[in-house]
């Protein structure tokens, strides 16, 4: 019998393939992942929504595809048909915390619907006022009028605060994982009289990768040294553009400096676990771990997460541990991280689950995967500005794709016409596409069954104010 109303951590690991934490994992390098796995349910074949973070969290956020929610590049803020996770859970009494590294994963976005309190991970304070859009006005007389009217005598010293910390933020030494925690901790702290909803989002694994010495150096070849791998260019957009070629140990060193980024991210869920330990509530919580998309490092010609949706962005680690309510194993089933939001609102006893399946309920399992990238995010012109003229091949990136994966078989499909057919089970890595005509018209039928008809892809460029446009810049987005 599941219990009601039991504190709930959710974890959104940004840029986190499933590949390489899995293979960290069993070489005993995410000692404290391991031990929230060794007594969770362990989704093998989870697939993201959409291979970045815009699309992706709306579909976490609300168990529908990218399509269906339409938050993506063309229109960012959330604002989705249905009610997202946290306003559920708190019509239904919870209090609802976020706290995000990820600043498209923001208020400034709408992703605090329903949450009580919402804080970046470059705030400082809780409460202080949003002002990176006064910014943006002309003059400087409507700056000071607008941010008069949105500071109040409360919030003043807070927003003060943030904005000096958000100036400083690239100089601390990690993503905001070590301060993320430590807010997360500080809420438990608070011994809220109702049950507790945390939403987290570490980007540790999020280009640029900058993990501590130890880690990194306990990654890297034997023949590089630290410093050589610190002042590695890590811009993947003249790469993608093709104006420069990347050697293989170049990208090696990249590789190990991600798996050191989580591992030191396993350092940070510790500090967490021990603190719900110390409380003595771990095991009445139930924590979900999950991925939101992956990264290339080198994969398919391509760096960073976009402009594609293979299994190196869309295959993403998840898993649920809820003692005594969700049984221990591994779950071999195709399932979608669309779907933590029906199972949010089945181990909180809301919602009739009509909206999205439960990753508890395996009968309801359709044992399909979709993943939809709605336009190119960069833009091609967003992309040329950043790289310079880029190769013709490269504007074949100017699409929307979707994906549907069925068994061992999985299609993709460009509005440009673009098609591409695999077998995983004889070529994970996707690199040898499969001529079966049958199998394709199979799945594509299935597809626009599922989704309609495909959109063109155009990226229309959507407006973002000036102080998330600069992290958003720091980050390779935009």
């Amino acid at each position: 019998m599941m219990r009601s109303k039991p504190n709930i951590i959710f974890i959104v690991v940004d840029t986190c393939r499933a590949s390489t934490f899995y293979n960290l994992l069993e070489g005993g390098k995410l000692p404290n992942f391991e031990s929230v796995l060794d007594d969770a349910a362990i989704y093998e074949n989870a697939t993201a929504a959409a291979p970045w973070t815009v699309p992706s969290h709306g579909s976490m956020f609300t168990g529908l595809y990218p399509s269906r929610h339409g938050t993506s590049a063309n229109s960012p803020n959330f604002d989705p048909p249905n009610a997202a996770i946290a306003q559920v859970l708190h019509d239904e009494g919870y209090h609802t915390v976020g706290i995000s590294a990820n600043p498209w994963v923001s208020p400034g976005f709408g992703f605090d619907k329903g949450f009580d309190q919402f804080k970046t991970a470059y705030d400082l304070f809780w409460g202080g006022a949003e002002i990176g859009d006064i910014r943006n006005l002309s003059s400087r007389r409507e700056q000071i009028l607008a941010l008069s009217e949105r500071v109040t005598l409360t919030s003043s010293f807070k927003t003060i605060g943030n904005i000096a910390y958000e100036k400083f933020w690239a100089k601390r030494s990690d993503s905001g994982a070590k301060k993320i925690t430590s807010d997360a901790l500080s809420i438990l702290d608070n011994n809220h009289a109702n049950a507790q909803f945390l939403f987290l989002n570490y980007m540790e694994p999020h280009l640029d990768y900058k993990p501590p010495d130890n880690l990194a150096n306990d990654e890297l070849p034997d023949n590089v040294e630290l410093h050589e791998a610190r002042h590695l260019n890590q811009n993947p957009w003249k790469y993608i553009a093709g104006q420069e070629s990347v050697s293989p140990e170049h990208f090696e060193i990249l590789r190990s400096l991600y798996r050191a980024e989580i591992r030191y991210l396993d350092t940070q869920i510790g500090r967490l676990l021990e603190g719900l330990s110390k409380k003595d509530i771990l095991d009445d919580t139930c924590i979900i771990v999950a991925g939101d998309h992956g990264e290339n490092i080198g994969d398919h010609g391509l760096m960073d997460h976009q402009y594609c949706l293979y299994q190196t962005l869309v295959h993403v680690p998840l898993a649920i541990r809820y003692p005594d309510t969700v049984t221990p194993r591994s779950v071999t089933d195709l399932v979608e991280t669309k779907d933590i939001y029906g199972t949010l609102c089945e181990i909180a006893n809301v919602g009739d689950g009509n909206i999205s399946n439960s990753l508890l309920n395996e009968e309801k399992r359709d044992n399909l995967a979709i993943s939809e990238y709605p336009e190119p995010q960069p833009s091609m012109n967003a992309l040329e500005q950043r790289a310079g003229k880029i190769k013709d091949e490269v504007r074949e990136y100017d699409r929307s794709l979707r994906a549907i994966r069925i068994g061992p078989w999985k299609f993709i499909e460009g509005s440009d016409g673009f098609t591409e057919l695999y077998n995983l089970r004889k070529d994970p890595t996707e690199t040898a596409p499969v001529d079966d005509t049958d199998q394709a018209d199979r799945l594509r039928s299935k597809l626009t069954n599922e989704l309609g008809e495909l959109n063109d892809g155009t990226n229309e460029e959507a407006s973002v104010n000036e102080t998330t446009q600069s992290r958003l810049e720091d980050l390779g987005y935009i």
